[in-house]
This record gives C-alpha cells, sequence and structure tokens, in this order.
C-alpha cells in the first residue's frame, strides 16, 4: 500500500468521523440528510453526463439493484437520524461501522465460504466489542443493556448498511462486465455512486412527503440549516471518492478496507472530546475490539 493510497484512506477516515460529528451536533433527522443526499446527487449529476453513452447498456436487472440499493440507503439514513437523536455518538457510529462486517461475514459464512483463523478471530473480536460498547460497567451486563430504542436503530442502521454494501458489489459485477459498456472497476463505481446518490434522494424525498414531523423538519432546515446539510453532502462524496482513488495505487484493496476503521476510534474520540460524552471501561475496550477485528478481517479477506 503506497504512501499516496495511506494518505487519501486517512483523510478519508477523518472526513467520515467528522461528517458524522456534524450531523450529530445538528438537527439529525431524515430531512437533513435528504438535503446531504440531494446535495451528493447534484454533485454527481456531471458523471451521468460523462458516462451518457454507458447507460443505454445496463440492463433492467440493475435498475432494480438500484432501486434495492436506494431503499437500502434510506433505510440507513433514516437509522442513523433516529440513532444520533438517542444514542451518544462514541456508542452508535462503533456500532454501526462494526455490525455490516460482522452480519456479512455471518452470511458469508452461512453460503459456506470458508474463513481463515484470522478472519474468525476478526469476527470474534467485532462480536465480542460490539457487546461491550453499549455497557457503563462490566458487572451491571445482562439483556435489557441492549434493549434501548437508540441501539434498536443502530441495528436497523447496520441492516440497511448490510443491505446497499451485499446488493452494490453485485451491481458492479454486473456493470463491469457489460459487453461494450468498456467500464474499467473505477468507472463502474462513480456511474453507479451517481445513480445511487439520485435514487436515495428520491426515497427520501418521498419518505419526508409521507412524514409530517419531517416536513415540518424540512421546513426549519430550509431556513437555517441548508450549509450544514449540503456540506454533509459534500463530505459524504468526498470521503467514497478519495476510497476510489485511493484503490488505483494500492495493489490490495483488503488493506485500503483495514484502514478505513482509523475512523472508529477517531469517531469515539470526537464523541468523548467535543461532545463531552461519558466514557467507561466496557466502551473503551469494545470500540478497540471492533476496530481490531474489523482490521483483522480486511486483512484475511
Amino acid at each position: 500500500m503506497s504512501g499516496i493510497a495511506i494518505l487519501l484512506v486517512s483523510i478519508s477516515a477523518v472526513i467520515h468521523a467528522l461528517w458524522n460529528l456534524v450531523v450529530k451536533r445538528q438537527i439529525a433527522s431524515v430531512a437533513f440528510f435528504f438535503i446531504a443526499a440531494l446535495c451528493a446527487a447534484l454533485i454527481s449529476l456531471p458523471l451521468l453526463w460523462v458516462y451518457q453513452a454507458t447507460l443505454t447498456h445496463i440492463p433492467v436487472l440493475v435498475w432494480g439493484l438500484l432501486l434495492a440499493t436506494g431503499l437500502c440507503q434510506a433505510v440507513y439514513y433514516i437509522g442513523l437520524a433516529g440513532a444520533y437523536q438517542r444514542t451518544d455518538i462514541s456508542v452508535a457510529y462503533p456500532l454501526v461501522r462494526g455490525l455490516p462486517v460482522l452480519l456479512i461475514a455471518l452470511i458469508s459464512l452461512a453460503l459456506g465460504k470458508p474463513f481463515s483463523l484470522m478472519g474468525a478471530v476478526g469476527i470474534l473480536a467485532v462480536a465480542g466489542g460490539c457487546l461491550l460498547i453499549p455497557l457503563r460497567d462490566l458487572r451491571t451486563m445482562n439483556w435489557r443493556s441492549y434493549i434501548s430504542s437508540g441501539l434498536i436503530l443502530v441495528l436497523l442502521t447496520a441492516l440497511g448498511t448490510t443491505g446497499y454494501t451485499l446488493i452494490d458489489s453485485q451491481a458492479l459485477e454486473i456493470l463491469r462486465s457489460l459487453p461494450g459498456a468498456g467500464l474499467e472497476a473505477a468507472s463502474a463505481a462513480l456511474l453507479f455512486l451517481a445513480l445511487e446518490n439520485l435514487v436515495t434522494a428520491l426515497l427520501l424525498g418521498s419518505y419526508i412527503g409521507l412524514a409530517e414531523n419531517e416536513r415540518l423538519r424540512l421546513r426549519l432546515i430550509v431556513k437555517t440549516g441548508v450549509p450544514g446539510a449540503a456540506g454533509t453532502g459534500l463530505l459524504i462524496t468526498l470521503t467514497y471518492g478519495l476510497v476510489l482513488v485511493a484503490m488505483a495505487f494500492s495493489a490490495n484493496v483488503s488493506y485500503i478496507a483495514a484502514f478505513r476503521q482509523l475512523s472508529i476510534p477517531l469517531g469515539a474520540a470526537l464523541g468523548f472530546i467535543v461532545q463531552k460524552e461519558p466514557t467507561s471501561l466496557p466502551r473503551l475496550l469494545g470500540i478497540g475490539s471492533v476496530a481490531a477485528g474489523l482490521v483483522l478481517i480486511a486483512l484475511a479477506s
């Protein structure tokens, strides 16, 4: 992994943690994410012009996958908004980052994909860390520690992430192999990102149209908070764009996936330092365990 790739992924990890902090400090709402997604879609529109010739080659299956991944993205944003309304970022952020990787690994295991010893240890480390993070004291560990609206919304967010990750992987594989399209890995990812941003913005807008409380929040954001939401959309797009560029400077994408986990301790540290959230031994141990486990899983894949 080259120095340029390390630098780009490090910047991406910092930005990812920062935009989550921005959301936590703002009025975390679906309306906020709608403005962010709309901004991301507008930023991505030039890509549709660049790849306009390719659009005619996209099969119906990929359009269906786009709708499915847009729904999963909407679930992700709805869950994340609710989780940040109810839960500390030092709890929600590591879980939202860690649980999807754990769920995808378990799904792969159920489908018969073997794991190396390093991968298995990583899965156990993530699972153990996820159990520790919600606890304030090791002596209070019981099932009631995991039953709260905030943690349920964290799980919903993780399910959304798991869904769009699996769907995106399938859709990108189809796009890269389209006859006559001539798409390389980065080009296919950029085109799919542009389409995904557009579908996600449309679905979040539809949700807001059905939710009166979110329409009220949207009016409030339009009056006072558009720059913050639009800036978040820009940061979300920049985060993924930097990772795509970094892939061109690394022979092993697994190293990039591992290095991205730098955002977990960064996000937690921002919660402790900026938000003045309480620390506890289980929370600190859990965050470290999740980050280390995700690195092991990435390097084992």
